[in-house]
């Protein structure tokens, strides 16, 4: 079907989602999970892969569970917050084989608001050295540099630095030395209430002019980390 926005029941299941987090209400209202937040967010993911593939055609948009769809499902084997569902949804249009490491575009939904970018998490040992000589390299760290402050200029944040120094093999004094301490890259706009648009077909298009804005970060990150 095309997609046609996402509703208030989307925002009303979220809410009550993080208000019942339990399996008994889970499986009690698992209808309306599936009416009002995994059903659109399958016909947005179809109609963000169509987008796509007219600008993109790298960018993979697949409308299942596992796939451009997260899990609701909190993995809670080494958590100390055993609530078994998360209060949030997450999608993600990807570049490359591995969606796990692979640079993209993503969304989050929350019952306030959406959030919307681009990042790329989980890096290996391999994309962390690429990243890392990228950084330190004058051409394509100073573009890095500048990509991140121009978002920020555009109202998006970013992952704060993980390491509390500059990692081994360089020195603290390196070009960009702060933005060594980064193990992962991504920019995030929050807008909250939701755009009115997200309640309509329009959100495809909004969405779109907002992935445009992080493409060149995206580009960068595919191009240098891989």
């Amino acid at each position: 079907m095309a997609f046609e926005g996402f509703s208030a029941g989307t925002l009303e299941f979220m809410r009550d989602l993080a208000e019942h987090n339990d399996r008994s209400w889970f499986a009690e209202n698992r209808e309306r999970y599936e009416r009002d937040l995994l059903g659109p967010e399958r016909e947005f993911v179809d109609a963000i892969g169509e987008a796509f593939s007219a600008v993109d055609p790298r960018v993979q948009a697949v409308p299942a569970i596992d796939r451009s769809i997260f899990r609701i499902n909190r993995d809670t084997r080494f958590s100390r917050d055993k609530s078994p569902y998360k209060d949030y949804s997450d999608l993600f249009f990807w570049i490359g084989a591995d969606r796990k490491s692979a640079p993209g575009y993503f969304m989050r939904i929350v019952p306030e608001a959406v959030w919307i970018g681009c990042g790329q998490h989980s890096l290996g040992p391999e994309q962390l050295a690429r990243l890392r000589a990228a950084i330190v390299a004058p051409a394509s760290g100073v573009e890095f540099e500048r990509l991140l402050g121009d978002l920020a200029a555009d109202g998006y944040e970013f992952a704060e630095p993980s390491l509390a120094r500059v990692p081994a093999g360089f020195s603290k004094d390196a070009p960009r030395a702060e933005l060594l301490r980064l193990t992962a890259v991504h920019a995030v706009r929050v807008y909250s209430p939701p755009p009115a648009e997200f309640f309509g077909p329009a959100f495809v298009d909004w969405s779109m002019e907002h992935f445009a804005r992080v493409r060149a970060l995206t580009d960068w990150l595919a191009e240098h980390v891989g």
